[in-house]
């Protein structure tokens, strides 16, 4: 039998069953490839004698160049046994992030070593000649692409020294932000939060500063600039800013908000709000949810409350040059959204029977399934709402701050708490009782639709928390498989033994 066919064969077969292994299956695939190597191996050397000395016998053109191509093969198959046990021994070490850049680096000089091993031991040819022309043509290549070679061997150096890795969220030089999803040849792409693909040539990332936030911790940490007016006193101003940080579920508890004045100017202060999340991609929400819940308690100055300064800088530089006022006490009917229909001088007579009620840490303002006659409304301080569900355990359910109101079930339904209210810092309530809301509420009924859909979406929030707390009953193996036999009536006894 002509051993040249069966080298043949077993390229062909050696090709096929490849195709039939996955790549998740590294192991068997590298055996497989060893098998049919040396198979070919042995095949090679017992028609050509070797390889890298090839001897063709019978000497008739036709028999040489098949026993070349054959050849060819074998040299082939020599590049990708080593490349693919370089990768097994990458993932034998069990690496996190396989370093496909510098891999590919690798396998692309094994490859061309093998090319000019082919050219030059198989077919025998100069090898002198082709590097010296081969040079040049590169020399006039790197000219032409130069950029693309800066980027890729930018890329290069990237991989090796490892600043970033996929995966990794980072901050760029330039506030370019975002989380690494490949990191190619050419350019690196993030994520950035707006769920948008930045792309950015290795060449130009290379040369910033480069903030890496999944280094270290897996927190991130924000800041937030706020302008208030200076007549808001800077103690309380900073206590209701920092109040407003803990009501925000995005914002780490630990490490604590800060709050710190930066700069003071005329008639405004200016605050820094610096903030924790656990992720990165969380880092937009905790920034909404702050601004929402400041926006409760504070207004940009209105018209009588602008001093003249303020108003010369308006006209100069618009509205956004107007700072935030906390509003006090006796202008609270006027910031809240549900109570905007009633005239001024229904808010006045409102604000004129308000109860004012100091609390401390711990307290406990209302209990779960207890009614209360009274909407309260949160002037300062941070309340936290927990619940007590089905099984029986205390869940916390949410948190309240500055701004926040609540109450308003029981003053349209009559139906008790749905949690407990306890206090989480020192604070001030503002507490309007039903007895003075409800003629109101009777003669507006536009209002009574506004406030029931407040209601009805506070009772579909508690629902939806009652439906999550809810764990199913772990099955352990033992009782599932009495189940499984059982239910197909099994002799259960016998089968336990």
């Amino acid at each position: 039998m002509d051993l040249s066919l069966v080298l043949a064969c077993a390229l062909v077969a050696d090709a096929v069953i490849l195709r039939l292994i996955p790549q998740r299956r590294p192991v068997a695939r590298f055996v497989c490839m060893s098998i049919f190597f040396a198979i070919s191996t042995v095949l090679i050397m017992a028609l050509i004698d070797s390889p890298v000395n090839p001897v063709y016998r019978p000497q008739d053109l036709p028999r040489e160049f098949w026993l070349q191509i054959l050849a060819c093969c074998w040299w082939g198959q020599a590049a990708r046994e080593l490349i693919s046990f370089l990768a097994l021994l990458t993932a034998l070490r069990k690496a996190a992030i396989q370093n496909e850049l510098l891999f590919d680096v690798i396998a692309g000089t094994i490859y061309t070593c093998a090319v000019l091993a082919m050219m030059g031991f198989v077919f025998r040819w100069p090898l002198q000649g082709l590097l010296a022309t081969s040079g040049i043509i590169a020399i006039v290549l790197g000219l032409a692409l130069q950029s693309t070679l800066s980027d890729v061997f930018s890329g290069i150096s990237l991989t090796i020294e490892k600043p970033y890795r996929p995966g990794d969220e980072i901050l760029l030089e330039g506030g370019v932000e975002g989380k690494v999803i490949q990191v190619n040849w050419r350019s690196t792409h993030l994520r950035n939060g707006a769920n948008d693909v930045v792309v950015i040539p290795n060449s130009a990332i290379a040369k910033m500063r480069i903030q890496n936030h999944s280094a270290g911790s897996e927190r991130y940490s924000g800041t937030l600039t706020v302008t208030v007016d200076a007549r808001n006193e800077p103690e309380f101003t900073m206590e209701v800013l920092k109040q407003a940080a803990m009501t925000c579920p995005a914002i780490l508890e630990h490490p604590a908000c800060t709050v710190a004045p930066t700069e003071l100017k005329g008639d405004r202060i200016t605050y820094e709000i610096s903030y924790s999340t656990s992720l990165f991609t969380s880092a937009g929400d905790a920034r909404s949810q702050l601004i929402t819940q400041i926006y409760k308690r504070a207004r940009p100055a209105t018209a009588q409350q602008v001093r003249p300064e303020s108003m010369a800088a308006r006209d100069r530089d618009g509205l956004s040059s107007i700072p935030l006022f906390l509003f006090a006490e006796h202008e609270l009917f006027d910031h809240l959204t549900l109570l905007e229909p009633l005239t001024p001088s229904e808010k006045a007579e409102l604000c004129a029977k308000i109860t004012r009620r100091h609390f401390q840490v711990g307290e406990q303002l209302l209990v779960q399934g207890e009614k209360t006659e009274s909407v309260h409304f949160i002037y300062s301080g941070v309340v936290q709402l927990t619940r007590k569900v089905q099984d029986g355990r205390i869940l916390e359910l949410l948190r309240l701050g500055p701004g926040d109101t609540y109450g308003e079930i029981s003053l349209l339904t009559g139906a008790p708490s749905s949690g407990t209210f306890a206090a989480l810092t020192s604070g001030l309530l503002l507490e309007s009782k039903s007895e003075d809301l409800k003629p109101i509420l009777e003669a507006r009924p536009a209002l009574i639709e506004s406030l029931t859909h407040s209601v009805a979406k506070a009772q579909q929030f508690v629902a939806m928390f009652d439906r999550s707390a809810i764990q199913p009953a772990m099955i352990e193996p033992h009782d599932l498989l009495w189940r499984i036999r059982n239910f197909f009536r099994l002799n259960v006894q016998d089968q336990l033994k």
